[in-house]
This record gives C-alpha cells, structure tokens and sequence, in this order.
C-alpha cells in the first residue's frame, strides 16, 4: 500500500504526522493466450478451459428498427416507472441498466421512446461513453449498456455511486408519452 501523509496534521498518538493509506485500482487486460490456469486441490493440476462457440447477441438498434407507436387524440407524459420496472449494475467503468414492462401492452411505447439515442442525451451528465440496447425477447423488456459510464468505476472512481446502483431509478422518471385515455377510470394505468 502507498502511504499519504497530510502536511501540518498530526496523528493522535503522541503528535506525530498522520498517515493513512491511499488504494487506487490499476485494472488492465491480458491475452488467454498468456496465462496458465492451474486448479488446486492438494495437487497444482493444469485446467485449459473448453472452446464456446460465439454467441450471438441481438443489438437491437440498429439494425432493427424500433417499434413505430403513434396514437390518436392527446397525450400526455407519465414516468417511465408507471411503465416498467428497472434495475442496475456494473462491470468495471461500464453500466448496464434493465427494463422490464409492467404489461406486454406497453413494449411497443417502451421501444419508441426508450432507443439508445434517448437514454444517452437522458444520461449525458454521467455518460461519455455510447449507449447500446439489447431486446430481451420474451421478457418484454431491454437492456441498457452504458459505456464509460461510472467515472472509472469501482474504486477507481470518485463518484458517489460507482457502481451505477442508482442508474435504474434515475431512468424510471424519464417521460414517456401514453395516449391520455390511458389514464382514464378503465384505462391500463388507472390501476
């Protein structure tokens, strides 16, 4: 550990300089190719890992369009958390955020208003990074993938949430127009 010590301070035992230790991540890649992988148990017995065939992730946008929603009549904004529910996480300076409609009714609203674009202006105070989204099918929902989101993520930031934990709540506001019968007694959201 790297030691700091805070000129003109002093520790509590006997007036001498307080020193305290100062961690930061150093987080780098290396090539599979370059490491050797040995389980052990009692005895070191060499593991090489059996090769995955590559898995194919559904991007959703592009290439697939987003759904077109339009309605008749008026409109009227509503946050997103009267639509679906959400949750956060991280990997390293990278956030990704899940959405999941309430209703299946509501993935086609879901889709037009929340496309990648969207959700980085939404984020544009946190996010320097681009923004991708997955679909989830059959979950009705999406996933969020936020990049160079987290100020380094981990310890390496100096956020107060470097984990994007609060990312999902921060989202669940963001305004999502619905046909404003919607809300009337009846309506999917008058519940």
């Amino acid at each position: 550990a790297v030691t700091a010590m805070a000129p003109g301070l002093t520790g509590i035992a006997g007036g001498r300089p307080a020193v305290q230790p100062v961690v930061r991540l150093a987080s780098c890649l290396l090539p599979k190719s370059n490491l050797t992988i040995e389980i052990f148990d009692g005895v070191c017995t060499p593991y090489v890992a059996a090769a995955r065939a590559p898995q194919s992730v559904q991007r959703d946008d592009p290439p697939r369009p987003t759904l077109p929603v339009s309605f008749e009549g008026t409109t009227v904004a509503v946050p997103l958390l009267r639509l679906a529910h959400a949750r956060s996480g991280d990997k390293g300076d990278t956030s990704n955020i899940g959405v999941l409609a309430r209703k299946p009714v509501f993935l086609p609203v879901l889709a037009s208003a929340l496309t990648s674009a969207a959700v980085r202006r939404y984020f544009a105070h946190l996010v320097d990074g681009e923004v991708e989204r997955f679909a989830w099918p059959g979950l009705d929902g999406f996933n969020f993938v936020l990049r160079r989101a987290l100020g380094g993520g981990g310890i390496a930031s100096l956020r107060y949430d470097p984990q994007g934990k609060s990312y999902a709540q921060i989202l669940l506001d963001f305004p999502v127009r619905v046909p404003t019968q919607w809300l009337e007694p009846g309506g999917v959201l008058s519940e």
